[in-house]
């Protein structure tokens, strides 16, 4: 997982099997092929529907969802429904790829042992052996979409190349440089330090300027290194930026009037702004193009399989 945040992976998918319905008779609000929806199972879906969204939202969007998300969440639960039928029918054996997971959720929120990932979950309510089995069914789930759809999906070089014209911005790396300086502050009353600017400027010549720097600037550190630092365009002061992108590698300017004091800025490297080229990011407009066709063939897939099944509605859920 690219974020910390495996605690709330809440798989909406493991929430019929985790909240089974117990003995007591209550209401039925559906029926999936002979399996009744009670409305028990439906407030356990929502809670942890809810606790997801809670781990990627907050306030306002998060409200929003959380509504949005109630509206349509007898249907996205019987969807659960339909996959998870199609899922036990494959009988994946995924326990390989669940340890996998396990590893690299340890090793990305630096737990050293199964306990220190037990006692995280512990603190959230969760079971370690019920967290684990929703990792378990999460997997199978992939497989099983992988199989009936991703595996019918081609990716062809004209759409590679079609989407890599239309979003030239995506692929641009902007304009890059890397400043040397000598600083000097202001003085009384933003009064300029003239006299050591006219020093500085006096010793100055081509091939000098580390040696004049580090006697002269007032950045701190700078005995030891001069470097101003490494921006990309829009991350430096207007001015600074303005008087960098006229200079030539190892090229100084005059000095520089700033809020705070006095630059004398040398470019030291410069790398113009650039588009990446199509082979260097190739894997990653046919990963956004997968993707984006997966999520409708998803969905299709799962109309198809509610015409295979029957389906009745007996109550809406609020």
């Amino acid at each position: 997982m690219k974020q910390k945040v495996f605690l709330a992976v809440i798989l909406f998918l493991a929430a019929s099997f985790l909240f089974p319905a117990g003995d007591v008779v209550e209401e039925i609000y559906a029926v999936v092929n002979d399996e009744a929806i009670t409305g028990s199972e439906l407030k356990k879906f929502e809670m942890e529907m809810v606790r997801s969204l809670q781990t990627e939202l907050e306030g306002e969007k998060l409200e929003k969802a959380v509504a949005d998300m109630k509206k349509d969440l007898l249907n996205r639960f019987i969807e659960q429904k339909l996959l998870l039928s199609k899922v036990k029918e494959k009988n994946y054996d995924v326990d390989a790829d669940v340890e996998a997971i396990i590893q690299e959720i340890k090793k990305q929120n630096n737990m050293s042992s199964d306990e220190d990932l037990k006692t995280a979950l512990a603190r959230e309510g969760i079971e370690f052996a019920d967290w684990k089995e929703m990792w378990r069914e999460r997997r199978r789930q992939e497989r099983l979409i992988g199989e009936e759809v991703g595996s019918k999906i081609k990716i062809d070089n004209p759409q590679i190349m079609e989407y890599y014209r239309k979003n030239a911005a995506q692929f641009t790396v902007p304009a890059e440089f890397t400043l040397n300086c000598v600083y000097l502050k202001k003085g009384e009353g933003d009064a300029a330090p003239q006299a050591k600017m006219d020093l500085v400027s006096a010793e100055l010549k081509p091939g000098n300027f580390a040696e004049v720097a580090k006697k002269y600037s007032e950045l701190s550190g700078a005995e030891e290194s001069i470097a101003l630092g490494k921006f990309k365009s829009g991350e430096l002061d207007k001015v600074l930026e303005e008087a960098a992108l006229k200079l030539k590698k190892d090229e100084y300017s005059g000095w520089i009037e700033t809020g705070s004091g006095w630059y004398l800025i040398q470019l030291a490297e410069f790398s113009p702004e650039h588009v990446r080229e199509v082979k260097d990011v190739r894997e990653e407009i046919i990963m956004t193009l997968r993707e984006a066709e997966q999520q409708v063939k998803v969905k299709d897939y799962i109309e198809q399989l509610k015409k295979e099944s029957y389906i009745k509605i007996v109550k809406e859920y609020q």
